[in-house]
């Protein structure tokens, strides 16, 4: 698949069902918990749950030159028919530069509709009071990208907070 493509279908069919509640954090790494729920491409009765967990190193300011790190998504990676690098996929979702590493627990498989099995993880996660997991759902082929872009856009959501504590911190520091 194309990367043009790729991101298209991402984009389009990638739903963020339940975000983090917290915002990231400024003075160190997060920890993104995340579950990605997708119907199989060859069997659209069948939903795959891939569980996992991405770290993103505490935010920095950009200065020209700094690259990205990106760990843990080769298999996103591997769907691509193209030699783009990550860097060049890294600006199309504006991430800043950082590390961020991708761990991925596993895969279960489960019959039934998709919208059912997000209605279960959902509510586990509610009754087990967990406010850092996020729930994606995402076309199978491109999961991967979709687990960036909610990384990205808790990265986004999270930057203005992040710029003020930072600068308060350092005028507090004095400097």
């Amino acid at each position: 698949m194309e990367m043009d493509e790729t991101f298209r279908l991402a984009q389009e069919d990638t739903n963020f069902i339940r975000e983090r509640r917290n915002l990231l954090y400024t003075f160190g790494a997060t920890r993104l918990p995340y579950v990605c729920l997708s119907e199989a491409a060859d069997n659209p009765e069948l939903v795959l749950i891939r569980s996992g967990e991405v770290l993103a190193d505490k935010p920095q300011i950009a200065l020209p030159g700094e690259m990205f790190s990106f760990e843990g998504f080769e298999e996103f990676m591997e769907h691509l028919t193209t030699d783009e690098p990550v860097v060049a996929l890294a600006r199309r979702i504006s991430m800043p530069p950082s590390k961020y590493v991708n761990t991925s627990s596993g895969e279960l498989r489960e019959t039934g509709p998709l919208s059912a099995a997000i209605e279960r993880v959902v509510n586990r996660l509610e009754n087990e009071n967990d406010v850092r997991a996020g729930v994606i759902s995402a076309p199978d082929k491109v999961w991967g990208l979709s687990v960036l872009l909610y990384v990205g856009s808790q990265v986004a959501r999270s930057a203005q907070s992040n710029v003020q504590e930072h600068f308060e911190h350092l005028r507090l520091r004095g400097r």
